[in-house]
């Protein structure tokens, strides 16, 4: 019983040594991209889990004392705890870099509207100088191109000439979409 125990003390005094210096290495090479970034804190938290499932199933069977694993138990806690809040803090930056990609895209489309303003010979639907086909009936946009005004806050629809609310994503006489926003 004490040879087991002398090995339990010595393996888990091995692991409080290491342990720091084993979470420090993966850290120490940056991810690449943000998959790889996930990929990461995944597995870190998988771990942190596992050893935590572990740490329970040795201390139920009596091989951790109640002292080691109250010990044991809340470093690998506050472990798991850190991965989490590094997930959180991952998806936090990574919905605010889409959100920020998508607004750029946005204003691109948007400026390309405005400068090529024309309109589907099919539907009306505005559509940029460099569009090749409508992005709504899918009629190819080659030289039967119709000049359009878009509509602006408080204006009319462009096909029908009927009123347009602000808000509004069709025209309420024609059925024209007027903004893919809203």
């Amino acid at each position: 019983m004490f040879i087991v125990l002398a090995i339990l003390l010595t393996a888990a005094a091995l692991l409080a040594v290491a342990y720091p210096i084993l979470a420090k290495a993966p850290s120490a090479k940056p991810a690449t991209t943000a998959t790889e970034s996930l990929d990461e804190l995944l597995g870190q938290r998988d771990a942190a889990m596992q050893a935590l499932r572990e740490l329970n199933f040795d201390h139920r069977v009596g091989k951790i004392s109640d002292e080691d694993f109250a010990v044991f138990d809340a470093s690998l806690k506050h472990d798991a705890a850190a991965t989490l809040r590094a997930l959180d803090q991952w998806e936090a930056q990574t919905e605010d870099d889409l959100d920020q990609d998508m607004v750029s895209a946005i204003a691109a489309r948007r400026s390309q509207l405005t400068t090529g303003a024309r309109g589907c010979p099919s539907c009306g639907r505005p559509a940029a100088a460099a569009d090749q086909f409508c992005a709504i009936c899918g009629a190819a946009l080659a030289d039967e191109l119709t000049p359009v005004s878009l509509p602006a806050e408080e204006a009319a629809c462009p096909k029908c000439g009927r009123h347009a609310d602000p808000g509004d994503r069709f025209c309420a006489g024609c059925g024209q979409i007027l903004s893919a926003s809203g």
